[in-house]
């Protein structure tokens, strides 16, 4: 079953009149990023060659200083670094002592052998020096540095075609392919969505998220609940509702949109087939109408719904994970946000534990270091709330350790949901639906202990949340869904009364859409 999408039919807003020899201001340099990348990089043009076809081709006029400047803030840069060749040699060992051949990309550029071997002949004294060092373990690279290798890539070169090959077809993308493309679309939206200024940071660099009670993917989040526990109508219905949102939702372009449709994407795979698809199908179209056919958010849906079903979801955690490695180089993010997104990360099947746990830890390291440098008189207050990051990040990391995908990681996270009580409310929202989505896999937590401690839930959601919140309401129907299996069959008729009760305010409370 499939959710029926609307149907817009509107025409495309009137494009802005294109600006002729004068020279590029900051938006200029956003709308032609992931242009003049592909050429500068993909391309291997020269900068004379790139500044010729953006002035003749594309009306884009500037300086070849300018563009310097330019490419130095966006990171570009031709000639490889020490810690990418250091990288770059222990990965292709690796392989070669296990008998295979490689193919590397940085940045999703392909670095061959021969440019390895190019850069080792040409290698500066000084710089020879520094890579003996990294390889050696004896110098330290910076976290930016940690950030950077992980978008190098070494895997199988693809076979050569057979001579009398079959036609592709046109339209199909190339799997190989798709993964690098993805990350330079990426990589060039988030860049672009800082030169333009539709993100704002403070002046330490810290990304600002706008205030919400709660996000567009908590309801996600409670229809696959409510799929689980056998409310199909009510789970689609929630859906539709979701769905009708989505267009406000893309039209802010808020920094979390990309996160949190990457989540949802994940849900709603888990959820049914065809439900993923529709999300996307309905992505690529929203996002032609408000914002065209160049804009990178409508290139990368365009990649990702013609993707194989099969390999949506390594697809999308590879865009969130590119998407999260690109907003780290351009800002500063919470730790405690970053802690519940590579959690979240996990539960999707995005990264594995101990890429989630080395992640963590990075940052955990960052943390105790600062918190030690600010343990010094006249620097309380910045010591204070460092010291309380270290502790939640601790938190995060020793969950990893002892309770994901634990018998009793269920029981775990309502104790957490209690502890949160007046506290965080996106860690306890966080923690109300990972207990939600473990119950059925914590087996060692026993029918009426789940029922004792979905009961004293339901009363923190209904004072944190309210009672007819997405939350609650899944969280009521989970407990009914207990109470049947454990035999309590006419508390759990009351509890479905009540449920069905607090559903209609849900309803009402989304304005009625998709009402039957």
């Amino acid at each position: 079953m499939t959710v029926s999408l609307p149907q817009y039919t509107t025409a495309m807003t009137t494009t802005l009149p294109m600006r002729y020899n004068e020279p590029a201001k900051d938006g200029d340099w956003a709308n032609h990023r992931d242009t003049i990348t592909f050429l500068y990089l993909d391309q291997n043009k020269s900068l004379r060659e790139v500044m010729r076809i953006m002035r003749e081709e594309h009306n884009f006029s500037a300086t070849e200083k300018m563009y310097k400047i330019r490419f130095n803030k966006w990171g570009i840069h031709k000639k490889l670094r020490a810690h990418q060749v250091a990288e770059l040699l222990v990965q292709r060992s690796k392989r070669a002592a296990a008998g295979k051949t490689s193919v590397s990309f940085v940045h999703g550029r392909k670095i061959d052998s021969d440019r390895l071997n190019t850069y080792l002949r040409r290698v500066s004294p000084a710089r020879r020096k520094e890579l003996e060092a990294i390889l050696a373990g004896r110098l330290e690279i910076s976290g930016a540095q940690k950030r950077s290798i992980e978008d190098i890539i070494c895997r199988t070169p693809s076979p050569e075609p057979e001579p009398e090959s079959v036609p592709r077809r046109l339209d199909a993308p190339d799997g190989l392919r798709l993964p690098e493309e993805c990350m330079q679309i990426v990589h060039s939206y988030v860049g672009g969505a800082f030169d333009a200024s539709l993100w704002q940071r403070t002046p330490d660099k810290k990304l600002v998220f706008p205030r919400r009670e709660k996000t567009w993917l908590d309801p996600v989040s409670s229809a696959r609940q409510l799929f689980v526990n056998g409310f199909t109508d009510q789970g689609f219905h929630l859906l539709k509702i979701t769905f009708d949102d989505y267009r406000e939702e893309m039209s802010r372009q808020d920094p979390s949109l990309l996160v949190e449709m990457c989540l949802a994407l994940a849900a709603l795979l888990q959820s049914g087939p065809g439900l993923a698809e529709s999300l996307l199908n309905y992505s690529f179209g929203l996002s032609r109408i408000l914002f065209g056919p160049r804009h990178p958010l409508h290139l990368l849906f365009a990649r990702l719904r013609n993707a194989n079903a099969s390999e949506i979801n390594k697809f999308v955690g590879l865009v969130m994970q590119s998407y999260v490695q690109a907003l780290l180089l351009n800002s500063q993010l919470k730790p405690t946000y970053l802690a519940t997104l590579y959690r979240a990360m996990l539960n999707s099947d995005f990264i594995e534990v101990e890429t989630a746990r080395r992640r963590m830890r990075d940052v955990l390291d960052d943390l105790e270091s600062a918190a030690a440098a600010a343990a010094s008189p006249g620097s309380a207050g910045e010591g204070s709330a460092l010291r309380r990051d270290v502790e939640m990040m601790r938190y995060h990391v020793s969950w990893l350790a002892t309770l994901h995908n634990a018998p009793t990681e269920a029981a775990a996270s309502a104790r957490t949901l209690a502890e949160t009580r007046g506290g965080d409310p996106r860690l306890a929202r966080f923690a109300c639906y990972n207990m939600l989505r473990t119950l059925r896999t914590s087996h060692a937590v026993r029918g009426d202990e789940a029922i004792d401690f979905l009961y004293r839930s339901l009363d923190i959601c209904e004072e944190e949340f309210g009672r007819a919140d997405n939350a609650t309401v899944t969280l009521l129907a989970t407990l009914q869904g207990c109470l049947r299996r454990a035999g309590h069959v006419d508390e759990a008729d009351a509890v479905r009364r009540d449920f069905e009760t607090r559903w209609d305010e849900v309803v009402g409370g989304a304005g009625g859409r998709g009402r039957k």
